[in-house]
């Protein structure tokens, strides 16, 4: 196998302020074009060494796969959130729907499943309820089947025919993160669909050049809203629920992080149903100060709904009025 990829900087055309930009190019010696496109259009040749890693750009690529590959993983929360969500569900569901949630548990623990989609919920056995095996545990092992099986086609990478060569320019690669990753992207697709015959090597693109770039302050981009609009068993989050939040919400947020005071935090009613709404947070001075807390105001969102949940149950059973 014959791999050239040379790692040089943009040239530079110093008499017109502009610098050639270089895209990733691939070409074979022997093996046709057609097949090199048909390996690039299958999913399935994106696993490297078993892991799949690749397989999880399909994500970004085409996001209306989230919604399923979510889906798979059931409501988030922890055990008091996932139990009477997961309860709830199987109760409410038909045969059929038992039937295919039941092999899937089977898949994971080598359980009988004899008749199980005749039983309630508290009948199935105790190690196919536990929390952590009702669902799979999130992980990208566990991501790529998911995917796979939604769909063998790649969106991931995007290229042209140009000189007997596949050509990937930069600007329509975006969902991968830089050349080196490409490269490898490249390698690990090849290797799966058998192909051992190319050259991948940069080369100038036709007609693209980029203005030599001047030394300027940074811009100043606004950072988006973190948006709260479900709870976290994935249900709609209502006007009481929203409000309820706000408050708990406007004391935890500011023992979270120095300056995080400064944070806005409001309800916005939902336009398509006037009983839901998503609760807006504000006024991040950064993306890495918008990451922290985000992450920190959902682990709060999961305590504070799993003390309503207690707490309701506790109203129901009469411990407390």
């Amino acid at each position: 196998m014959n791999i050239l990829f040379e790692n040089d900087e943009q040239d530079q055309d110093n008499s017109k302020g502009l610098r050639r930009v270089k895209n990733i190019a691939l070409f074979t010696k022997e093996t046709p074009i057609e097949k090199v496109e048909d390996a690039l259009s299958n999913l399935n040749n994106y696993k490297d060494a078993g892991y799949g890693q690749y397989v999880t750009y399909q994500r970004q690529a085409d996001p209306s796969i989230n919604p399923v590959i979510q889906k798979a993983f059931g409501p988030g929360g922890g055990p008091n959130m996932k139990i009477p969500a997961n309860r709830k569900e199987w109760n409410a569901a038909d045969k059929e729907w038992r039937l295919k949630k039941a092999k899937d548990i089977q898949s994971r623990t080598g359980l009988d499943i004899a008749g199980w989609e005749d039983l309630s919920y508290d009948e199935l056995p105790k190690a196919a309820t536990d929390w952590k095996v009702f669902y799979p545990q999130s992980s990208i092992e566990a991501m790529v089947p998911i995917i796979l099986d939604i769909t063998q086609k790649s969106d991931i990478l995007k290229w042209v025919e140009e000189d007997g060569m596949v050509v990937f320019p930069r600007k329509d690669n975006k969902t991968i993160p830089n050349d080196d990753t490409l490269e490898k992207v490249l390698k690990t697709i090849m290797k799966n669909a058998g192909i051992e015959d190319f050259t991948i090597k940069p080369v100038e693109a036709k007609d693209e050049t980029l203005p030599e770039p001047k030394t300027k302050e940074p811009e100043k981009v606004a950072i988006p809203s973190y948006n709260i609009t479900s709870t976290p068993d994935g249900g709609p989050l209502s006007i009481e629920d929203a409000e309820d939040l706000k408050d708990d919400l406007e004391i935890k947020v500011s023992e979270l992080k120095p300056g995080a005071s400064d944070l806005k935090i409001k309800v916005v009613p939902s336009k398509q149903n006037p009983d839901n709404a998503l609760i807006q947070i504000s006024g991040f001075k950064s993306s890495k100060e918008r990451s922290t807390i985000q992450q920190k105001v959902q682990n709060v969102i999961n305590r504070l709904f799993e003390q309503k949940l207690k707490k309701a149950f506790q109203v129901r059973a009469g411990i407390i009025k």
